[in-house]
């Protein structure tokens, strides 16, 4: 009786031990698919900003050769180059915080995001803000993890009512 007690002990230990090990890979894995998707957004975001700076270029000539004036002409295509920089740089703060990192507000100094003031500079930090995209904050409620048996240790999926092995039944 005490071998089998040993056992399960040994087997819900192994079992939290391989949950949790799970969960802590598919959540580095998760950052960097994550980060990849970023930096995908990024490089389209800077392919539009160059197709926005060659219709410029192109419209200042066409208002050139008629003689026309050019200033105000782009302001609105300067606004629509002003967002799409700012939609980046929330992007790249994005990549930073999922390395534990961002920028000093004061110098531009790459820190910890644990950081309460800046190695460089000595400013002190304002907590980092993450703009959280409304699909990615789905995703996230509803990610669960697998069921650990606690009777007999066996690793359960997350919508299992019963344990496979020994029928205990989750709560």
């Amino acid at each position: 009786m005490e071998f089998m007690k040993k056992v399960n002990e040994i087997s819900k230990f192994v079992g939290k031990t391989a949950t949790e090990t799970y969960n802590t890979v598919a959540d580095k894995s998760g950052k960097l698919i994550e980060d990849a998707k970023l930096k995908l957004s990024v490089s389209e975001k800077e392919t539009d900003i160059e197709a926005i700076y060659e219709e410029m270029g192109k419209t200042v000539y066409d208002m050139y050769k008629k003689e026309e004036d050019v200033g105000k002409a782009f302001e609105k295509e300067c606004k629509k180059i002003d967002k799409i920089k700012n939609e980046i740089d929330e992007m790249n703060k994005k990549i930073l915080y999922n390395k534990g990192l961002r920028v000093c507000a004061n110098c531009g100094e790459v820190i910890s995001t644990e950081s309460v003031f800046c190695g460089n500079c000595g400013q002190k930090q304002k907590p980092v803000k993450i703009k959280e995209e409304k699909k990615a904050s789905k995703e996230k409620e509803e990610k669960v993890t697998e069921r650990v048996c606690p009777q007999c240790g066996l690793i359960c999926t997350p919508d299992a009512k019963f344990c496979n092995k020994c029928g205990y039944e989750f709560k």
